[in-house]
């Protein structure tokens, strides 16, 4: 009996071919032979999509072949720590995400100032844990950062702190 296999139309192969071009791997031509769709419809399809996955392939591509550098007890770790640090970042990916979207349903109109105050750096907060601090943010709160006052066993017992702890 023979086996008939089945056409996938191109409009399905859309996401796919996209997703292709986004890694900046592929030419055009090179995704209408892989999916065996015309150039003109490759090229329709990815008209003004821009080619932004390259660099997490680059970045992708160097890790590994740092790994590939290490014993398998070192890549196993390494693993394991990024596998927890992703999950950890995304729990509070989503967790800002939801606490920006209760904030934002709660203002209205009479929301008071300390209550639009405190949504509105629940928001902040959220911006920051999604996107990350600006460089004014960072700079901002490395200027106000007190600077940490050391004192050394000669400043405690020239101070006399040593007689007054003793008695």
């Amino acid at each position: 009996m023979a086996t008939k296999t089945m056409r996938v139309s191109p409009a399905d192969q859309a996401p796919l071919i996209i997703a292709d071009w986004r890694t900046g791997a592929f030419t055009q031509r090179d995704l209408a032979s892989k999916y065996r769709v015309s150039v003109g419809f490759v090229n329709k399809t990815t008209k003004d999509v821009a080619k932004d996955t390259a660099d997490t392939v680059n970045k992708l591509v160097q890790a590994k072949q740092e790994l590939s550098e290490l014993d398998e007890h070192s890549v196993n770790s390494v693993h394991a720590v990024v596998d927890e640090r992703t999950k950890h970042i995304q729990f509070f990916t989503n967790a800002a995400v939801k606490n920006v979207s209760a904030a934002v349903r709660k203002i209205t109109e009479a929301t008071t100032q300390v209550e639009h105050r405190m949504l509105a750096e629940t928001i902040l907060k959220g911006r920051e844990t999604v996107l990350g601090k600006t460089p004014d943010t960072a700079i901002q709160i490395n200027n106000n950062a007190q600077p940490e006052q050391r004192r050394t066993l000669a400043d405690f017992y020239a101070r006399g702190d040593a007689q007054s702890s003793a008695s």
